[in-house]
């Protein structure tokens, strides 16, 4: 199957929602996963439009990687890139295509491991940490898809 980068629009979006219905149904690990997820396929979207052959893609799962080469951080104005900078960011950080094979205890460890659970003292710290990267990757997707159809390749 040839994916497009219309078709990598559209999953962004669903695994968003997806992620977004996960949450609230307390699979906070897969809304994890799944947010991150969203964010690789807005990114992706992005480079197939700037080199429609995906052999070309050496970013992999790298997600800083794959903006650069997207040039998704040139897509908006100066206002907004401190804003999609802290959310990608935060993607970055936490998310890893390998997590689909994580358990919930398992990603907790990590996240407490790596410090990167950022002062979250009261209450479930998947929960929080998942409604986090929902809200990140919902900054990082919904430009993308907002400003998709005045996208210039030059």
């Amino acid at each position: 199957m040839r994916f497009t980068a219309e078709v990598y629009r559209d999953a962004a979006e669903e695994r968003l929602l997806e992620a977004g219905e996960l949450h609230v149904g307390g699979a906070y690990l897969m809304a994890h996963f799944l947010a991150g997820l969203a964010v690789e396929c807005i990114l992706r979207a992005y480079r197939l439009r700037i080199a429609v052959d995906p052999s070309q893609f050496e970013e992999r799962h790298d997600l800083f990687r794959l903006m650069k080469a997207a040039r998704y951080d040139r897509l908006f104005p100066s206002a907004r890139r401190e804003e999609l900078a802290s959310a990608l960011t935060y993607v970055q950080l936490h998310w890893r295509n390998n997590h689909r094979f994580q358990t919930s205890e398992g990603l907790r460890t990590e996240l407490v491991r790596a410090k990167l659970y950022l002062k979250i003292r009261k209450g479930d710290l998947l929960r929080e940490h998942s409604r986090r990267m929902l809200m990140a990757a919902e900054v990082v997707v919904g430009q993308g898809v907002k400003r998709w159809k005045n996208f210039q390749t030059t």
